[in-house]
């Protein structure tokens, strides 16, 4: 029998003892554990190396991807300007940028108020002359200020060569109305130069026209959408700027 059982090649098949379990080295994974079923200090230290690996790609990535949106969002480092004609609108929508974008809020007309009393009276007293070189000087002033704000200048602050020279190295905002918009929502009893001629508007803005366009370095026309949608506008055209200084003298046509 002993014979036969060693030629029946399925003998040791039929065989119902179980069979061993595999070697612990190729338990859990190929691992090799020791007797107490550790992992051994080379396999845990690549293991924990390979998890450092898959655990810091992903934090990498949105640490880049929050850098390069502050860069996109950056605002410039001196004050935005608002210019354009009488009742155009630059008090009313520079304060809503400002809040839009977090940054102070400057309107020099009021600034003049404050320092020297009611424009209309000033004008009246002391001629146009003797406003614009005190308004001058409240805009140098201002603009002289470091850091990031909205400032909205007088319809009129273009026509001194020295602000518009001043205007060169920040960015300008051009406000643009018609006339019919203005007639319709301007308190004339505050405009000195159109209280007694409402239609003055037209000519006066075709006057200055060269100038503001001179100084601008973009232009909205607040007659044709709402303030919230002119201020999100704005303020995202404002988080975009990229502009170089001008050299001494220059003026943005000669650039």
């Amino acid at each position: 029998m002993s014979d036969r059982r060693r030629a029946d090649p399925g003998a040791e098949s039929s065989d119902p003892r179980p069979k061993p379990s595999p070697p612990p080295s190729v338990q859990a994974g190929g691992k090799a554990r020791g007797a107490s079923g550790a992992v051994s200090a080379d396999d845990g230290a690549a293991g924990r190396a390979t998890r450092g690996r898959d655990q810091d790609a992903p934090s990498r990535t949105p640490r880049k991807r929050r850098r390069r949106r502050r860069r996109r969002g950056s605002l410039p480092d001196r004050a935005i300007v608002f210019v354009g004609p009488m009742a155009a609108g630059k008090t009313s929508l520079g304060k809503r940028v400002a809040r839009e974008l977090g940054v102070p809020f400057v309107d020099t007309d009021a600034v003049i108020v404050r320092e020297h009393g009611p424009i209309t009276d000033y004008f009246t007293a002391h001629g146009e002359e003797e406003f614009r070189r005190v308004e001058a000087e409240v805009i140098a002033a201002e603009l002289a200020v470091p850091g990031t704000r909205i400032v909205a200048l007088g319809g009129g602050a273009v026509l001194t060569e020295s602000t518009r020279l001043l205007l060169a190295g920040h960015p300008v905002v051009l406000l643009m109305t018609t006339q019919e918009a203005v007639l319709r929502t301007a308190n004339l009893a505050r405009r000195p130069l159109l209280r007694n001629d409402p239609a003055a508007w037209g000519r006066i803005l075709e006057e200055r026209r060269p100038l503001y366009e001179a100084v601008a370095d973009v232009t909205y026309r607040t007659d044709r959408a709402t303030k919230d949608q002119l201020a999100r506008r704005i303020a995202q055209w404002a988080r975009s700027y990229r502009k170089r200084l001008p050299e001494a003298g220059e003026t943005k046509e000669q650039r």
